[in-house]
């Protein structure tokens, strides 16, 4: 498996979650996209890093960014308020 340096938390239905893969891509940047929507149990691993409650979340190195040209999508606007509930258990 190859080793990624750039992790991006994203959702089904974030707008701004697609645009920062699509600039990633169109740079030619290599990232792995972690789509919580289709794999919740990976809540775990963003809590590691934030425990802000919107999409999408980069994290480059040591470096945590939340959001991309200024704008997020809410977990409850992307219906993943009930996963990260059971997160905690």
């Amino acid at each position: 498996m190859a080793l990624y340096r750039v992790l991006v938390f994203t959702a089904d239905g974030c707008p701004h979650c697609h645009a920062l893969c699509e600039d990633l891509r169109r740079r030619h940047v290599r990232f792995l996209e972690i789509n919580l929507s289709r794999e919740p149990y990976r809540m775990s691993e963003l809590r590691a890093y934030s425990w802000e409650h919107r999409l999408p979340v980069t994290i480059d190195h040591e470096r945590v960014s939340i959001g991309f040209l200024g704008g997020s999508s809410t977990f409850a606007e992307l219906g993943l308020e009930r996963v990260d509930a059971g997160s905690c258990r």
